[in-house]
């Protein structure tokens, strides 16, 4: 499981798609701006990580059950990245 504790330098460079995040992580992005999606099972960040075609993508966290995953860089809403 990769931690906030733990990440130091670029959230690229930490995290990988599908990798377990803390709990701790999926609130410091719920809180540092206020996020672009935010559901039950979704959290995506509130600053735009670049766009595609001319459409935003937003680092993106999805749970499934008590566990939330890196989802990588997707459109608002969506828990997949574009490609």
């Amino acid at each position: 499981m990769k931690t906030y504790a733990n990440w130091r330098g670029d959230l690229d460079d930490y995290l990988q798609v599908g990798d377990e995040v803390d709990e701790e992580m999926v609130d410091y992005f719920l809180n540092i701006l206020p996020p672009a999606c935010w559901t039950s099972n979704l959290v995506q960040t509130g600053e735009p990580h670049h766009h595609i075609g001319g459409r935003a993508t937003y680092s993106t966290f999805r749970r499934e059950g008590s566990h939330w995953y890196y989802a990588g860089h997707c459109y608002r809403g969506q828990e997949t990245p574009p490609g």
